[in-house]
């Protein structure tokens, strides 16, 4: 049976992922007020720009597919989350965990469902942290349901953490890096063996924005 393959291109948001509630207690940002990530001219490194200069950019250089992960099944539904930083910080510790800007996580639905919280991703971040999400952290949001991956969460991909618009999908270069890391790696099942994908190997993506 052939895998399939995320693209970048987003249609009706699947009810797996309709997370219509991450209240932070913050004003919502202006739709202009946008976060984009830029990609550093030697390709090696992504940032994630704050819309506030009281927070420093978070700086990705590898994606990294955690062991705590569950393998692929195309039959399946999955939630995961991208790690881009916390509290400011791209290397930091939560709750003991040690985690690092690109930091993937990719969980069966059934596995964390009895998870008590309102959103699957928001069931996912319990899951692995064992705290509620806090407005402090910074991650994107897909998931695969009914054949198909999508790249919306309202959890993640909204501008609480000041490192997002209003936008509940990933940014494009959100998303190559995400697709880059699932089909390269998690797809395949090349994960088990080389969990890390460096950012240099997205020299052939069409990541434009640059810093």
């Amino acid at each position: 049976m052939t895998s399939p393959r995320p693209t970048e291109k987003d249609g009706k948001v699947p009810d797996l992922i309709k997370d219509k509630s991450h209240s932070t207690g913050r004003s919502p940002m202006a739709k202009s007020q946008m976060a984009n990530p830029t990609v550093s001219r030697d390709r090696n490194s992504v940032a994630f720009v704050p819309i506030t200069t009281a927070l420093p950019s978070l700086n990705m250089n590898t994606i990294h597919i955690s062991c705590s992960s569950d393998r692929f099944d195309p039959s399946g539904n999955f939630v995961g989350m991208i790690v881009y930083g916390c509290n400011g910080q791209s290397d930091f510790y939560l709750n003991g965990r040690h985690c690092n800007a690109g930091y993937m996580l990719i969980k069966d639905v059934n596995s964390i469902n009895h998870i008590r919280a309102d959103t699957m991703h928001k069931k996912l971040f319990k899951w692995f942290f064992g705290i509620d999400l806090p407005s402090e952290f910074s991650g994107g949001g897909f998931a695969y349901q009914n054949g198909k991956w999508k790249h919306n969460s309202f959890s993640f991909n909204i501008n609480a953490d000041l490192y997002h618009d209003t936008q509940k999908g990933m940014h494009q270069i959100e998303q190559q890096l995400v697709n880059g890391a699932l089909n390269r790696l998690y797809i395949t099942d090349q994960w088990f063996y080389s969990p890390n994908l460096p950012m240099i190997l997205f020299k052939t993506f069409s990541c434009i924005q640059q810093k």
